[in-house]
């Protein structure tokens, strides 16, 4: 039952109805069986495991809570809690490594042996594993530190965890910033449900329009790698970081679209990520949860551990001043990125991926002092336009090229292509024809870059504020005008038909 599903429309009509006419304080309920349902669609085999991540969780937060409140001191809290947060991490992480690798051993083993059995382990494990198990360990971790209270009821913990709008794709929710909102007394409010309304069909257009017509050209191209072009891979590289783009935050804009018609806020996960000056903001702008939890849970613990500072002083006594501070983004940059490639696919390419952009951040750091001298030296005006725009130019390549790394599954494949962008490129291919024989005509491939005008249009008007905040102010003519224009654009424009398969987000793995 994914979000482009007569199924799904059917249940969110149905939440909707039930979340209102129930009473207040039982709202959560219909969150919670209403997420069940969702989830279970895919399979109930699938929830035992979500059942048994949650579980941890809920027994290590009451565990702690209990010895903060016997032990008056602090630190001596904080000693007794930890083999409890120790333990449960463990058993969280457990989960996902086998998630992660462990379903591919047990494939990769049982068709060598010729054993069933290891497609059902990894139908168990594949949903949403990533998403709600970083949420359930910053949920232990904030109870440890404090700044967050241990649920004493086993299911509030159920329904902030299995909550149906963020469990595909995300965000990464923060327990002590949802739950609250869930378990509050919600009221129908007509303005806040029509602004969810128009956020979920901005993130259908996205998706339909947009993500999966690009997607054809791109698969097709991707594909057929060896016998393509220089010219028609570049083309394939541009549509490919688009498309991810709008599938992965048109997702985003149904899930938060639809949590504002609950009354729900979901934290945001995009702005505006191709307007970035460099990686590092870029960065800061795509998946937002995901950069800020590795920053509050990986980068700032080990930045100020014991072992790292006691590493840097050395190094800042043996090498000197810059050296020491260096070695305190380096490595817990490092670190994070390796994870984040881990995160994304525990495949070789998806490490590249992860060291590929580390590497570019730390040098960017590192030598900081350097690009700016260099700068100066070369009379360049960082503060002009044209500036700006060449850094965002820029900062859009180094996706492209990132996202090349993991198009094709295999490295050989993406070093091919970019061997193909030097020595079989034949500017020719965008002139003869040739673009519109690869999954898409004429008019397909013209409409995509039409949709994708109309995006970047969008996008500048979302950065001088609310598009939707304007519409409403507008005359109800124009209003109404631009919902069916939007409407009517997905039902006729948005990408169906035989063998499509519109569940499949490209985040929806993780």
């Amino acid at each position: 039952m994914g979000f482009i599903s007569l199924q799904f429309f059917l249940l969110a009509a149905l939440t909707l109805i039930l979340y209102y006419l129930f009473p207040k304080n039982a709202q959560w309920l219909v969150t919670m069986l209403m997420s069940i349902a969702f989830y279970a669609s895919y399979g109930v085999e699938r929830l035992p495991f979500l059942l048994a991540s949650s579980l941890i969780a809920y027994l290590a937060a009451r565990k702690m809570d209990r010895l903060q409140r016997e032990t008056e001191d602090k630190a001596e809290a904080k000693k007794k809690c930890r083999p409890v947060l120790y333990l449960a991490l463990a058993g969280l992480i457990g989960l996902l490594l086998y998630a992660k690798i462990g379903t591919w051993v047990m494939q990769s083993v049982g068709a060598a042996l010729k054993i069933g059995g290891a497609e059902t382990a990894k139908a168990i494990v594949a949903l949403g594993v990533s998403y709600y198990t970083f949420s359930l360990i910053s949920y232990i971790a904030d109870v440890y530190w404090r700044r967050d209270t241990a649920e004493t009821n086993y299911l509030h913990l159920l329904a902030f965890t299995i909550y149906f709008p963020k469990i595909l794709q995300g965000p990464i929710s923060r327990h002590k910033e949802l739950a609250p909102q869930m378990f509050e007394k919600h009221r129908f409010d007509y303005r806040q449900f029509c602004f969810g309304v128009q956020r979920m069909l901005w993130g259908y257009f996205k998706k339909l329009v947009i993500a999966d017509r690009l997607a054809i050209f791109v698969n097709t191209v991707f594909g057929n790698v060896e016998w393509e072009t220089g010219a028609h891979l570049l083309v394939a590289a541009v549509f490919g970081a688009v498309q991810s783009y709008c599938d992965f935050s048109g997702c985003m804009d149904i899930a938060l679209g639809f949590s504002e018609c609950l009354g729900l806020k979901l934290a945001e996960n995009f702005d505006h990520p191709f307007f970035s000056r460099s990686a590092a903001e870029f960065w800061r702008r795509w998946h937002i949860t995901l950069g800020t939890w590795l920053k509050d849970y990986v980068y700032m613990p080990l930045v100020i551990s014991p072992q790292l500072i006691g590493l840097s002083k050395r190094m800042r006594t043996r090498f000197g001043v810059r050296a020491g501070k260096a070695v305190m983004s380096v490595l817990p940059l490092l670190a994070v990125w390796l994870l984040t490639g881990f995160w994304h696919g525990s495949g070789l390419d998806y490490i590249t991926w992860g060291l590929y952009w580390g590497v570019i951040i730390i040098l960017s750091n590192v030598f900081a002092p350097e690009i700016k001298k260099l700068a100066a030296a070369l009379r360049i005006n960082t503060e002009a336009g044209s500036w700006t725009l060449f850094q965002m130019a820029r900062t859009s390549v180094l996706f492209m090229v990132g996202r090349l790394l993991t198009a094709f599954g295999d490295l050989s494949k993406a070093w091919l292509a970019f061997r193909k962008f030097f020595t079989e490129f034949h500017v020719d291919g965008f002139f003869d024809g040739s673009l519109y024989t690869r999954g898409l005509d004429r008019p397909n491939f013209l409409l995509g870059i039409v949709c994708v005008f109309v995006l970047w249009a969008v996008s500048m008007l979302q950065r001088n504020g609310s598009v939707r905040e304007r519409l409403a102010g507008s005359n109800i003519v124009f209003r109404w005008a631009a919902y069916y224009i939007l409407f009517f654009a997905i039902i006729i424009f948005g990408i169906y038909g035989p063998g499509y398969n519109a569940a499949s987000f490209i985040y929806m793995q993780f």
